[in-house]
């Protein structure tokens, strides 16, 4: 029969074992204070005199601290900026055949101030008073400029804001504006409009500003957002007509096969592609968008895709 044996003892009978076993303490001092080498718990705490606790390990996307007066900091905070009642909005878009311009008009409408819910991001009326956040139409100036998404903006584009030279409509009631579109010579020798990925930005700009001050200013539509008595809206829109004539005879093709009861899974993809380009345009996550696009292209420059041989 085995014991337990004392490895030495100390005047106070206090007693060390050389092992320990499953969740027994390791020393056991005079004040009873116990230690374990080890812990198991994933977020360690630590008690300090204060009572404060932290946590080595956080599982929300965004860590809070408290501090010992409870004041809560978050990492990223929410917009401050300058309250905007006015919200533009860029009605349907007409583009040419030859895609060289694209015709924006101006759908924000006027604010009811007897039915708010009607349209509550509209201008105020001509003959109500001056408010702060929501100008009248005749108290700004309406500018149509845009950004390509689809080049870098080591190329020019990307980011920058391209201004063209003349915004002639910019008081009319009923503002529309032809934008013409940037070109680049084919290969051979006829200049087309550069196709791609393009966002359209109506701006709305005090009447004190003058936009021939503005012409060449890369950093336009930044300056909309930002600035108090500034307004700015965009949508996106693709102007490609290989790409789109590619989209149109495949799924052409496609349905054809259908019908003589084959399949080709090529068209499928590409129509995917196409959805994600045109969700991530919807919320201007651009970079997400020209990932998709160039996909297409990819797929449109395959070797006569989507041939069914019906």
């Amino acid at each position: 029969m085995s014991k337990s044996v004392a490895f030495f003892v100390t005047p106070g009978k206090t007693v060390a074992f050389l092992n320990t076993f499953k969740n027994d303490p390791l020393f056991i001092t005079s004040k009873k204070t116990v230690a374990f080498l080890s812990t198991f718990d994933n977020p360690s705490v630590f008690v300090t005199p204060s009572r404060s606790v932290a946590f080595l390990n956080t599982f929300l996307s965004t860590p809070v601290f408290a501090s010992s007066s409870q004041a809560v900091a978050f990492l990223t905070t929410v917009f401050t900026g300058t309250q905007r009642d006015l919200v533009l909005k860029i009605g349907t878009l007409d583009i040419a055949t030859d895609q060289s311009n694209v015709t924006v008009p101006d759908d924000t409408g006027t604010y009811d101030p007897n039915d708010p819910a009607l349209n509550p991001g509209g201008y105020n009326p001509e003959d109500a008073g001056t408010e702060e956040f929501r100008p009248k139409r005749s108290e700004v100036h309406l500018w149509t400029v845009f950004r390509l998404h689809s080049r870098t903006t080591a190329e020019g584009y990307g980011e920058n804001t391209i201004t063209p030279s003349t915004q002639t409509p910019e008081d009319d009631p009923n503002y529309e504006y032809t934008l013409f579109l940037p070109t680049e010579v084919d290969a051979d020798g006829n200049a087309i409009p550069i196709g791609g990925i393009y966002e359209i930005v109506l701006i709305a700009a005090p009447l004190t500003e003058d936009y021939t001050d503005y012409i060449g200013n890369t950093n336009l539509y930044n300056i909309a957002k930002q600035y108090p008595g500034w307004y700015v809206t965009s949508v996106g829109v693709l102007i490609d007509s290989a790409v789109i004539n590619c989209i149109q005879n495949m799924r052409y093709k496609y349905l054809q096969a259908v019908m003589c009861g084959k399949c080709d899974d090529e068209y499928p993809i590409l129509y995917a592609y196409y959805v994600g380009m045109l969700e991530a345009m919807n919320v201007q996550e651009w970079a997400r968008a020209d990932e998709f696009y160039k996909k297409i292209k990819d797929v449109c420059a395959s070797n006569d895709a989507c041939s069914c041989n019906c």
